[in-house]
Order: structure tokens, then sequence, then C-alpha cells
């Protein structure tokens, strides 16, 4: 056999033979592991995503994971987050037992100075330290009325996101920033199925650097229109209730009253309906 060899420049992995000529791990776990070692570091590497992309089943994976644990090429931890939520860290060994740096040399110390007068201590800032936002990210919509229930379903939109896409895989800092964009969507009535489609639908090919700073681009650039305000249907007014015509036959005089009235002018308790009703003007 003779080796046909080419100078890469860009888009490169070196795996050392030691685990692609291993004798006892197996071929899954090899394919498994080279594939972990050539994606970017925040790239889902679930047993899910990674029997989707490679063809293997999911069994098959999950013994590769295994496989690569017992022999040192892989980490995985559970930890919580600060919101409370428990994920699984993991971390691929492209070098298993490998030795530590080598520690720099111990510089030699320099004579020390005279003590000169002490400064007086800085009075402590008073500014509160600003919290840790991603940096240089597009700014992004804002609803009108950020409700609970509202940001909730936005950052499930966010995470199915990561489901559909690998690519489209956002940190939690990065989730934080981009909730109240999508929240501004599902405010305008856009269902959620459909601001998921209109974020992972007709990517670039190319690989992304910062999936996030794409998704704030996009819920800037294809935010659709509020819908309208329309005014409620005025009310017709009420016409009033006009009050019976009544007439006493003791002294022949017609008024309006409630039935059973007794007559004003003679004090006559037994009145009629009259039975002619003037048309209402």
């Amino acid at each position: 056999m003779v080796h046909e060899t080419t100078r890469h420049t860009r888009d490169f992995t070196v795996i050392t033979n030691r685990l692609l000529q291993h004798p006892t791990i197996g071929g899954v776990a090899i394919a498994v592991g080279c594939h972990m070692m050539s994606v970017a570091e925040g790239t889902s590497v679930t047993i899910r995503c990674l029997a989707d992309r490679l063809g293997f089943s999911r069994q098959k994976v999950a013994d590769a994971l295994h496989a690569l644990e017992e022999h040192g090429y892989l980490r995985r931890t559970v930890i919580r987050t600060a919101g409370g939520r428990l994920i699984t860290r993991t971390v691929i060994c492209h070098s298993p037992g490998a030795p530590d740096r080598p520690a720099s040399r111990p510089r030699p110390r320099k004579p020390a100075a005279k003590p000169g007068p002490v400064p007086a201590p800085s009075p402590p800032s008073t500014r509160a330290a600003s919290p840790a936002t991603p940096r240089s990210l597009p700014s992004v919509p804002r609803p009108g009325f950020p409700a609970q229930e509202l940001l909730r379903a936005a950052l499930h939109v966010l995470i199915d996101l990561r489901d559909t896409n690998p690519r489209l895989y956002v940190s939690e800092a990065e989730a934080e920033h981009l909730t109240p964009g999508v929240a501004a969507w599902l405010e305008r009535g856009v269902p959620p199925e459909t601001v998921r489609d209109a974020l992972a639908s007709d990517l670039p090919g190319e690989r992304f650097r910062r999936p996030a700073a794409f998704l704030a681009h996009r819920l800037t650039a294809k935010l659709p229109p509020a819908p309208p305000l329309t005014a409620p249907p005025p009310t017709k007014p009420t016409a009033p209730t006009a009050r019976p015509l009544l007439h006493c036959e003791a002294c022949d005089t017609c008024f309006r009253a409630p039935e059973a009235t007794a007559c004003p002018s003679c004090k006559n308790p037994d009145t009629t309906p009259a039975a002619y009703q003037p048309p209402r003007c």
C-alpha cells in the first residue's frame, strides 16, 4: 500500500492512531469517537443526534459511548445549572492518559524594594456589577407584555430548535438573550411551529461560528407585522320604553302610568288601558 498525502490547511482534525487502530474498542466506537473529535465545541452529542448523523442505531451508539468511557476517551458528568436544571457535560479526550504540560521554570526573584508610604485605600465602588451577557450579539425584538407564560413558551421554541437541527445549539446565556425575540413573534399571533420553521429553514451551507447571532438576525429581519387593532362594533342605542296609556271612565281622562294605577284627577282606582294608542314620534 502507498499513501497519497495532501497537506491540509483548513477543515481537518488530528486523531491519534491509538484510537484509529485500537484492537478491542470496536469500529462503531472508533467512528463515533472520530466524529465527536471533529465537531465544534457546543455541538449536541446526545445519543439521538449521533444516531441520526452517523446512521447507527441508538443502542449501538450507546454501547459505543460506554466503550469510549471505559478506555478513557470520553467523560460524562451531570451538573446543575444556575436555573436548577440538570444537564450532561460531555468531554471528549483526544489523548487519554497524556501527561500534564510541564510547568514553567520559576523566575529569579527580584530584590525586595524598600518599603514606601502605604497608599490610602480607595473607596469601594458603588457601581453594581452588570450581569454577564453574550458579547456582540445583535439586538432582538421585545414583546409589549412579557408575561411569564409567554417567555416560557418562547424558551421551549429555542429548545426544540436544538433537536430540529444540532447546528442551532445555543448556550444558556444566549437563550436568555434570544427568548424575548421569540416571545415578540408569539405575541403577534405566530404559532410556535411557524416560528421554528422560519428560524430553522433555508440554512446556509457553511458552518456557523455563532448560531445565536444568526438566530438574532433572523428574529429581527423576519419579524412579522403586528395585527391591526380593531375597535369593537358600535352598539345600537335602545329606545326608551314608553309607559302604557290608561283611561279613566269616571272623569274621561287619559294618562300614562303603569297598569292598575289610580287616576291622578279623580283618584278612581278602576282604570283600563286606553283603546287608542297614539303613534310614537
